[in-house]
């Protein structure tokens, strides 16, 4: 006679309609802090009214001449007076959208107690931290709005483009700090001479950073060449050079310090109007530097240099080139953890300042146009309605730029050695 046989109930599958289905709250799984946009309240306004027709500066920079030396009773100098310069600033617009249900708005105001996270605050501050990644790269980079170039030359309307140069800089050749300019889903365009090329906004649809590369679908055929310039391309405008971040991108770090006109006055006319000391050969950045670098600015900006930003990879050679001058008196209690002293000057580090770069300048030197505060995360009250579909378009804009009155108080180094 044999027995029958029995499952033992489960948790998991017999019963399982018993149990609810539970959630922790939302994770962050990813450093998204921008410190560069978090430094935009610390920049002093540079207090002017904004017109849409023309924005003037005149500035004090031309150095006079004709001082005589003369006998008793003879002829004095010959009169003479500099003019003055001036400059022309402009400002840029950022622009980020999102949209959401008519269902979803309804549901976060009579239902919220289901969301994980309301929705709208969800997305408004993802967008805002779109925002802030798109002004931190644009901190350091060209009024061009160029991120970096692409050395792959094909006939495609998909495929994969190495990217190089960042900002168009060759010295600038960290593979991930180039290929952090562009996200999955960014809309990319390729500029040569000053022109969009041929078909050449598309999407990007992958970003492999150890190469560093993105792939891009394009909008037709494209016929890219080594060394076309790599612009953003977001605007809902998808055919033409107006569609691009081409020549719509702020006044960087690297524009100021390289750039020959800065906010249409050109060092070529006026010398005064360029960096005070700039060191492009490879080397690495030592103490010796750092004290040429301010008593430039001292000498020939008439600054006190109270600002510097230190690529990641030359900050800790710097370290290590210090730290190999040192004596212990304990070697068997050595410190892993050191720091740079810099004497008043606020050391400043990020993962987006350029590789083997260093800048140097006096705060008071470059500051931002009051124009716009940074916005705050979004409401429905924002939220605009669509006409024919049962939603809303939720805007996010910042009117910005920088603006630099003193170029000889900013000092800079390319191609340091970097650990």
């Amino acid at each position: 006679m044999a027995a029958t046989t029995y499952n033992v109930t489960t948790s998991a599958s017999g019963v399982n309609k018993i149990w609810r289905k539970v959630q922790g709250e939302l994770g962050v799984g990813f450093g998204f802090d921008v410190p560069e946009y978090d430094t935009m309240g610390s920049l002093k306004d540079y207090k002017i009214d904004i017109s849409a027709r023309e924005i003037t500066v005149p500035l004090d920079i031309n150095e006079g001449a004709g001082i005589a030396s003369i006998d008793e009773g003879a002829l004095e100098a010959v009169p003479s007076s500099p003019n003055v310069e001036e400059l022309t600033l402009n400002y840029v617009l950022f622009s980020g959208r999102f949209t959401a249900s008519v269902t979803a708005q309804l549901l976060d105001t009579y239902q919220r107690a289901a969301e994980l996270k309301r929705q709208m605050v969800y997305q408004g501050q993802k967008k805002l931290q779109d925002l802030a990644r798109h002004w931190g790269d644009y901190f350091y980079g060209l009024s061009t709005g160029v991120l970096c170039q692409t050395s792959t030359a094909a006939t495609q309307v998909s495929g994969t483009y190495t990217l190089t140069n960042g900002y168009g800089q060759s010295s600038i050749s960290n593979a991930a700090l180039i290929a952090d300019k562009f996200k999955v889903g960014d809309r990319v365009a390729l500029i040569r001479s000053s022109a969009l090329v041929t078909n050449a906004i598309g999407t990007v649809t992958a970003v492999t950073p150890a190469t560093p590369s993105i792939a891009i679908t394009w909008n037709g055929s494209v016929t890219s060449m080594a060394n076309d310039n790599v612009v953003k391309a977001n605007s809902m405008e998808n055919t033409t050079l107006v569609g691009t971040d081409f020549n719509r991108g702020m006044t960087g770090l690297i524009d100021m310090s390289l750039t020959a006109s800065v906010h249409n006055l050109s060092s070529g006319s006026v010398p005064n109007w360029s960096a005070a000391y700039s060191k492009t050969t490879s080397g690495r950045f030592s103490s010796t530097e750092f004290i040429r670098g301010k008593q430039e600015i001292a000498f020939q900006g008439g600054g006190k240099a109270d600002r510097i930003i230190m690529a990641p990879g030359v900050y800790r050679d710097a370290i290590a080139l210090q730290g190999g001058v040192l004596r212990f008196n304990d070697p068997l209690a050595l410190e892993m953890d050191a720091d740079l002293k810099t004497n008043g000057v606020k050391l400043f580090q990020s993962k987006r300042a350029p590789s083997s770069w260093v800048f140097m300048y006096d705060s008071n030197s470059i500051r931002k146009l009051d124009i716009m505060p940074k916005p705050d995360a979004p409401t429905w009250g924002d939220a605009v309605r669509l006409i024919d579909n049962s939603g809303y378009v939720v805007p996010i804009s910042l009117l910005t730029q920088l603006v630099c009155l003193n170029r000889k108080n900013l000092a800079y180094w390319s191609g340091q050695t970097e650990s």
